[in-house]
């Protein structure tokens, strides 16, 4: 069966229901949806069409949709989709831009990266890009650092590859995307050096962190810090780091997944303080901006550098796109991730995104200070942002993981675990917009009923 144009208008009238549907449920439906077992492989040697194609979709999987933009998830740090978001994805689709060719793609995207560092307050030396995540921010940003060393070094490695292994990377709690990185950029994961934190926290130890550098001091090396770790949502000292950044010759690269957004509210934009000293920065906007997957911001000081890695080889048709984005990201075939986050900024602005971030705070704060009162729980760190991490009191009679199961097993919130130095525990992520206060009465009433079911 061909397409036709006349399937258009029953797509639109099948999204428009569905999509109806789902948003007035997104509430009730369990935030992870376990799916077990294999799906058969159906024959499609013949087509059946856009109608019979989505009641199939629904009779085979309609049924296993998780709510993972709805405001009971508490997994990952991932936020919702706001309206103007989601209006934003779909009309990404409707147009279905060829990126590198259409001048309106770039000139938006250059436009909402413009927006992006006034409202992260990244200074104007930082240009930037869109890419599909904080893996591949990250990925980007120390490819750049790695074209920075071999530099310091007299060395075109975009060029002619890695000639040394000698390259250090210094970190305290890198987030597992950055050992993927180093592994697929050739400097290796067992590169990655491990500095201590300071005690009961997840920041980094800036003494130690110089100890370390002077233990090679005549060779440039690179430093992964983090705004808002995942276990806790911890904040290295950017103002120390800066003082070392002047001693000694290194890339600093900052992990601001989700901690960038720390800089949309007075109360916490502290912990970003000094933070344009870094040479690259990785924020995510499928987290607190709340657009949908995938997308995230890109920052370096060095644009100069990225092309010299990114830049495609001698393909004539590309001769007349030297000034794109395909030359400063791995993928040639981008998708017009710019629109979501434009229609967002546009739409709610600097206030409506820190109330968001405001909101999502006081939410931590207080179900942090409920389970530090609590007889049956333990907080294991101050809440510094979002994140709230914590375990069961060791008098209880069950454990951190059985309570966890417990949990997510009611299919009415879900959260996951961690290991916070050491130790198994339990993470709730705020970040969604849709989250209410009120939501907090029904999660402690939950995690009270589900204590008394245990100890039953």
């Amino acid at each position: 069966m061909a397409p036709s144009k006349n399937e258009y208008q029953k797509g639109l009238e099948i999204l428009n229901k569905e999509s109806n549907d789902f948003l007035s449920k997104n509430q009730t439906i369990p935030p992870n949806i376990k799916v077990l077992g294999e799906t058969e492989i159906k024959d499609i040697s013949k087509g059946i069409g856009v109608e019979n194609t989505f009641s199939l979709f629904k009779k085979k999987y309609g049924n296993k949709i998780s709510a993972t933009t709805g405001p009971n998830y508490y997994g990952f740090v991932i936020g919702g989709t706001t309206p103007a978001a989601l209006l934003g994805d779909w009309l990404t689709s409707l147009y279905d831009q060829c990126s590198p060719l259409t001048d309106v793609t770039n000139i938006l995207e250059k436009e909402t990266l413009e927006q992006a560092k006034i409202l992260f307050n990244i200074s104007s030396e930082f240009k930037g890009t869109l890419v599909s995540g904080a893996t591949v921010s990250n990925l980007v940003n120390l490819a750049i650092a790695r074209q920075w060393i071999g530099k310091q070094m007299e060395l075109d490695i975009a060029n002619n590859g890695i000639v040394t292994n000698n390259i250090k990377v210094y970190s305290a709690t890198p987030h597992s995307s950055v050992s993927k990185s180093l592994s697929i950029i050739g400097i290796g994961r067992d590169n990655l050096q491990i500095v201590k934190t300071v005690s009961k926290r997840e920041s980094i130890d800036t003494d130690q962190l110089e100890k370390e550098l002077q233990k090679d001091s005549n060779s440039p090396s690179i430093v992964v810090a983090n705004a808002g770790t995942v276990n806790t949502g911890d904040f290295d000292d950017f103002s120390a780091l800066k003082k070392l950044k002047e001693k000694y010759n290194f890339w600093l690269h900052i992990d601001a997944a989700f901690g960038g957004f720390a800089n949309c509210t007075s109360k916490h934009k502290y912990l970003l303080n000094s933070w344009n000293c870094a040479d690259s920065i990785t924020i995510d906007a499928h987290k607190w901006l709340n657009v949908p997957y995938d997308s995230a911001f890109q920052f370096t000081k060095h644009i100069h550098l990225q092309s010299q890695v990114f830049q495609n080889g001698n393909a004539p048709y590309l001769d007349s796109l030297t000034d794109s984005f395909i030359n400063l990201v791995p993928e040639n075939s981008r998708r017009w991730r710019a629109l979501p986050i434009w229609f967002s900024f546009q739409s709610y602005g600097i206030d409506g995104i820190s109330e968001i971030i405001e909101r999502n705070c006081e939410m931590a704060v207080q179900i942090g200070n409920w389970i530090d009162e609590s007889e049956f729980l333990i907080l294991m760190a101050e809440v510094k942002l979002n994140i709230v991490c914590f375990k069961v009191s060791e008098e209880m009679e069950f454990s951190t993981a059985m309570y966890l199961k417990a949990i997510n097993e009611t299919n009415k919130v879900f959260m996951t675990p961690t290991n916070f130095q050491g130790e198994y525990a339990i993470r709730i992520a705020f970040s969604n917009w849709s989250t209410e206060f009120s939501d907090l009465n029904d999660l402690i009433k939950l995690l009270r009923e589900v204590k008394v079911r245990l100890v039953q």
